[in-house]
């Protein structure tokens, strides 16, 4: 099951890989392995990296499916980049598939003005590291569209609201 699993995520990287090649070229955009897979969630309605993985998905399908995206979308306007000396994440708090795991002892959240997404909330903060959104008025962690069911504390999430002072923030619920 492991070396199956392992098999499906080293083809949909390679398979990813090289539409993102392809998809840059006629998009004029810097295209990564991470925006295809972003733009295939989207585009598929998925919620997660693994139901993406059971789409067996090869270059030549994910070019098809991809072909009327709007990758500008995925090149928000940064706002704010607001730093952590701790993660604010609660333990055990699910987590995207492709996480590159590297441990520090910081944490970085960003907000985007214009997200092409705005769900949770609008604005709301990301946790690229983490691959998690954080609700800006309710503190409430998201992996794609499915609440992880945590919460970051109330004093953290005045820290991002207090560096976001002059912007339009969704009511704080909590």
């Amino acid at each position: 099951m492991t070396t199956d699993m392992s098999q499906k995520i080293r083809n949909l990287l390679d398979a990813a890989i090289q539409a993102a090649e392809l998809l840059s070229a006629r998009s004029g955009l810097p295209l990564e392995y991470s925006h295809i897979e972003s733009a295939l969630l989207l585009e598929m309605e998925l919620d997660s990296s693994t139901d993406l993985l059971e789409k067996q998905l090869d270059k030549e399908q994910i070019v098809a499916t991809l072909a009327h995206f709007n990758f500008e979308r995925l090149f928000p306007t940064l706002l704010q980049v607001i730093s952590f000396e701790k993660s604010i994440v609660p333990d055990e708090t699910s987590r995207k598939l492709t996480e590159v795991t590297v441990r520090s002892n910081g944490e970085v959240w960003q907000i985007y003005q214009n997200d092409a997404d705005p769900f949770p909330s609008n604005p709301h903060a990301h946790n690229r590291e983490k691959r998690l959104k954080l609700h800006l008025g309710t503190g409430e962690l998201y992996l794609g569209t499915r609440n992880t069911g945590k919460k970051i504390s109330r004093k953290d999430l005045q820290v991002i609201r207090k560096g976001l002072s002059k912007f339009s923030l969704p009511s704080l619920t909590r």
